[in-house]
């Protein structure tokens, strides 16, 4: 061989070489080599000029998409770009099995043992790839073979092991060829990353320094970064992901999809207003709608947050909206006394998650604070049939709500159903009084509700006010109010009956305990004046 044709063969052999490592769109090929292949074909598609190798890699994703006619496009031209580079023919090799498995194999063959990539662990590698991507395993066996012998050092053939692996959801063997890649080349980003993704949920730590040493090695390593960001924001490490998010959005042109991404992790970092910046710039769907009224709640600006709520509920379909979108908007819906459309929007957040079954209460309440009281008693009922252990409260709100709809004339006009509601009220506080019997409240409640049900004070409510009185005066300086009440009712029924004597014994004990009652006075006065007359 002379001298003019060992330079030209030198120059061919720097010019493969250069455009095999220095293709135009490394930032696309570093999303393709780590599996993201619809953010490196974009990156690729919008790139305003190829390389041989970045068609080789479009054509490759092409070909994972099954769309073979435009793979063939793509490496027809990366051979048409630089004809010495002989990527692109294996990735027509690749295409040819499907019809011509001898010529594909004598092409690859060809290739492999081409003096510009016999010891080129990358080119072994791509055709195992190929022969992998067409389900022949022993054939992709022998390259990667070739590929560990060419270079003993390369991470090269064991990724694509790890890759295969994780596709057929394999992780712990996909783990083992990552950390081969990484024993023989402590540098492969590709390595580092994926064992990061593969370790997050077990090796957290590990996963984490595996992620810093590969943007240690690359700082403008965008996918990693973008990776350091996802991982961290998935365990709740959000001001971890928030610097990592903002180190890659210094590296890229930042996308309304990249400002969504960003506004959550803000929001979960509890940094509010700043993601509604970043929110703002964000597409306008349901997530982003449901953190903008998120951030604003729990900012605790209910003015803001409330437009934002009815926005999110109306325009959102309804499969997208989740118990909390709901159960916020009915927290504000209370807050301004909304109470029939807070209680309708509790209903929905219920059907949505029936797990949750204090949010019957919280329903009830609504509808008891709207004074829809039929509706009230119906989800304080269900309370306590899908609360074995339900509470004395529980009851009593039961209770309280026939009491209010029995007493509310302009709720329940109808006065036979008002008696109904009070006979009902009566009977549920006495459930409540057998149940707690060392408790006052059942009882005391039972005397309120028999005295509304005698307005002329014949007795009905005596037995329970007399039953009460001892369980008050266990603790007389807490239950003056009540026992007032008590000594006041006494008063009244013993006056009506003019037993004079007992009425005046109560009302000098109304006077005890309340010197400046107005009444007791009144009212003895009135019986001592009998008496002397």
């Amino acid at each position: 061989m002379n001298t003019k044709m060992k330079k030209g063969m030198i120059l061919t052999l720097f010019v493969a070489f250069f455009t095999m490592m220095f293709a135009s769109n490394k930032t696309a090929i570093d999303y393709y080599e780590s599996g993201d292949l619809e953010k490196a074909k974009s990156l690729f598609l919008a790139a305003p000029s190829l390389d041989a190798m970045d068609y080789y890699y479009l054509g490759q994703i092409f070909l994972r998409e099954k769309n073979t006619g435009e793979a063939t496009k793509s490496f027809n031209k990366g051979l048409q770009a630089d004809p010495t580079n002989l990527y692109n023919s294996v990735g027509l090799a690749a295409i040819q099995m499907a019809t011509d498995q001898k010529g594909a194999d004598k092409a690859l063959k060809s290739i492999s043992k081409n003096k510009l990539y016999k010891k080129n662990p990358q080119m072994q590698v791509a055709i195992a790839e190929a022969y992998a991507r067409n389900n022949n395993v022993e054939k992709m066996q022998s390259y990667l073979a070739k590929a560990k012998k060419a270079d003993k050092k390369s991470a090269l053939p064991y990724i694509l092991e790890g890759n295969l692996l994780m596709e057929q959801g394999n992780g712990n063997e996909a783990a083992v060829q990552f950390e081969n890649a990484r024993y023989f080349n402590p540098n492969s980003k590709i390595a580092l990353v994926k064992l990061a993704q593969l370790y997050v949920g077990t090796k957290r730590q590990i996963a984490f320094d595996y992620l810093d040493r590969a943007t240690a090695i690359d700082p403008n390593y965008e996918y990693g970064w973008k990776t350091q960001a996802d991982l961290r924001r998935e365990v709740g490490f959000y001001p971890e992901a928030k610097a990592a998010f903002e180190k890659y959005l210094s590296l890229v042109k930042p996308t309304p999809q990249d400002q969504q991404i960003y506004g959550q992790i803000l929001y979960f970092a509890e940094d509010y207003d700043a993601a509604m910046d970043a929110l703002a710039k964000a597409p306008v769907n349901t997530v982003t709608n449901r953190l903008k009224m998120y951030s604003r709640y729990n900012q605790q600006q209910f003015e803001e947050a409330l437009p934002l709520a009815k926005t999110l509920v109306e325009t959102a379909p309804k499969a997208e909206l989740i118990f909390q979108d709901y159960a916020y908007f009915a927290d504000m819906l209370n807050k301004t006394k909304d109470y029939i459309n807070a209680a309708k929007y509790l209903e929905q957040a219920y059907l949505l998650d029936t797990t949750r079954t204090s949010t019957i209460t919280d329903i009830a309440r609504a509808y008891d604070r709207a004074k829809e009281y039929p509706k009230a008693i119906e989800y304080y009922t269900k309370a306590i049939e899908v609360n074995p252990e339900h509470t004395m409260a529980d009851i009593y709100q039961l209770a309280t709500a026939y009491y209010s709809a029995g007493t509310d004339t302009v709720a329940t006009p109808d006065a036979q159903k008002r008696t109904e509601c009070l006979t009902k009220a009566s009977e549920t506080y006495g459930e409540m009084a057998t149940l707690f019997p060392d408790h006052y409240l059942g009882l005391f409640s039972q005397a309120r509700v028999n005295s509304a049900m005698d307005p002329e004070t014949k007795g009905r409510a005596k037995p329970y006010y007399e039953k009460v009185l001892p369980l008050l005066m266990k603790t007389p300086d807490e239950r003056k109010k009540e026992i007032l009440e008590v000594y006041q009712y006494m008063g009244i029924y013993y006056l009506k009956r003019d037993d004079y004597s007992k009425s005046r014994s109560y009302w000098l004990k109304v006077q005890e305990l309340d010197p400046k009652n107005a009444i007791a006075k009144q009212v003895i006065t009135s019986i001592d004046a009998a008496r002397k007359r």
